[in-house]
């Protein structure tokens, strides 16, 4: 075997590792919070999701589904979201595994019109396609007692099937 043969042979196997590696759930997952963690654009930030998205915010009883839905949902763009901190949230554990990411952290400080939050503690299961994009976010957010309204929200057990 020619050491050119080898050489071609070795290069092709790293740069398969390397395409592996830039596509993996991990990497994107790790994307998707630094993007969010910036909060600047949208966009952006939407592209993560596959156009179908499932999001689901079981605490709140919101149920999401398509992109522009979403993008409409989240609401970047409200002038009443002021950042009290550099970063919105900070990750304390990660589980990936091949489609699914757990992801547990908290959202810091922000004000929401004249009043201030956080932190506050959420986890969220995110399942990816394999065009590596969203499909299903669940949401487990512990919001503060006076932003959400007990007696009127969504009962997210009624999607229980």
């Amino acid at each position: 075997m020619s050491p050119l043969y080898v050489f071609v042979i070795f290069g092709q196997l790293i740069s398969a590792c390397s395409f592996e590696k830039d596509n993996s759930t991990e990497r994107i997952i790790t994307e998707y919070y630094k993007v969010y963690n910036k909060r600047q654009n949208i966009n952006t930030f939407i592209d993560f999701y596959d156009e179908d998205i499932l999001f689901e915010d079981i605490i709140n009883g919101d149920r999401i589904e398509g992109k522009e839905n979403l993008k409409l949902f989240l609401d970047w763009n409200n002038p009443n979201f002021i950042k009290l901190d550099s970063n919105n949230l900070i990750i304390i554990e990660k589980i990936i595994q091949e489609d699914k990411a757990i992801v547990k952290g908290y959202f810091t400080k922000f004000r929401w019109g004249k009043m201030e939050f956080g932190p506050i503690h959420f986890t969220s299961i995110l399942t990816l396609n394999d065009s590596k994009k969203i499909i299903k976010q669940v949401d487990w957010i512990n919001y503060p007692a006076n932003l959400v309204d007990y007696n009127t929200r969504k009962d997210s057990n009624h999607w229980i099937k």
